[in-house]
């Protein structure tokens, strides 16, 4: 599959993780040991068997989960695109979900975008109680 453009190949990520769909993500990722990825609380995943094979189990017996994704930053140049997205994954109806912040970085090869590399994490503090103890700025 070819994706014309990082928004693209960021879509199609997201419907193989939400219907956990292994083809599909193996199509949006760069094949090259190149690629990275780091799940919540994991290690670096470096090179494409590695990380399908992660993907691979996770999907194996999961329910499919609700995946929702939203955008809050871009960088981008002629051939690399960093996407900083807000995730909120949901599974046994809605009643386990969790708040996640990834960073997706695309690259472009031959007018085609893959995923380079996929770091998610847990945030670990919340921003608003955390400014609240905060003192005021002094200048």
């Amino acid at each position: 599959m070819s994706f014309p453009d990082p928004a693209a190949a960021e879509a199609a990520f997201y419907e193989a993780f939400s219907t956990l769909d292994l083809t599909q993500m193996r199509t949006v990722w760069l094949d090259s040991e190149r690629a990275s990825c780091i799940h919540p609380g994991a290690g670096l995943l470096q090179g494409i068997d590695t990380i399908m094979a992660s993907w691979a189990a996770m999907f194996d017996n999961s329910q499919i989960p609700q995946v929702e994704h939203r955008l809050i930053q871009v960088s981008r140049d002629t051939n690399l695109t960093v996407h900083t997205v807000a995730e909120n994954v949901s599974t046994d109806s809605g009643r386990r979900s969790a708040l996640i912040l990834a960073t997706n970085v695309y690259i472009r090869i031959d007018d085609r975008w893959h995923m380079l590399a996929h770091h998610a994490s847990l945030p670990l503090i919340n921003q608003e109680q955390d400014q609240e103890q905060q003192p005021p700025p002094l200048h």
